[in-house]
């Protein structure tokens, strides 16, 4: 009994789906693996009532697929203490292999602060013993047009930050 072409190629278009998948599973667990750094805090004003920084957070993409998140919402502490939160609405494409760059604007009251204020300020010279951390989350498309949130929780010292960027 000799087989039928057709055989062959049913065999053949498994033998692709199976890759396909096995491609497409990859890649999805390399979008889960996605990194961040925590490129830069600056102070950008200080008023009689509150204090301005700016945090630039830099995601990394290590898939061939594109990613894209959105709706990013944190709270911003600094050597343990909340200053404030952020959040930046709208899409963000970071392409495969690659990596973006965000910027967020965090306004911290220091009625808020109370006596916590005395602490930051007793830090100042000191830059060695700060740490900053971002705790929040950020939403990534999984499929188009639909996002699930992902939590994340950073934490670096103040000073790594300086010297990557003096």
């Amino acid at each position: 009994m000799a087989l039928k072409p057709n055989f062959f190629q049913a065999i053949a278009a498994l033998t692709l789906a199976y890759q396909a998948y096995k491609y497409i599973k990859r890649q999805a667990g390399l979008l889960e693996k996605w990194d961040y750094d925590i490129l830069a805090v600056r102070l950008l004003g200080v008023t009689k009532d509150f204090l301005d920084l700016q945090i630039e957070l830099e995601l990394k993409n290590p898939s061939a697929v594109s990613l894209t998140v959105s709706e990013f919402e944190m709270d911003v502490y600094l050597d343990g203490i909340k200053v404030g939160n952020t959040a930046k609405r709208g899409m963000y494409e970071i392409p495969k292999y690659g990596s973006d760059v965000l910027t967020f604007n965090v306004r911290a009251y220091y009625k808020t602060l109370g006596p916590l204020l005395g602490v930051l300020i007793s830090k100042i010279g000191k830059i060695e013993q700060v740490q900053v951390r971002l705790k929040g989350k950020l939403y990534v498309q999984t499929v188009p047009g639909v996002f699930a949130p992902v939590p994340f929780d950073i934490t670096d010292s103040a000073l790594n930050l300086y010297k990557q960027f003096n």
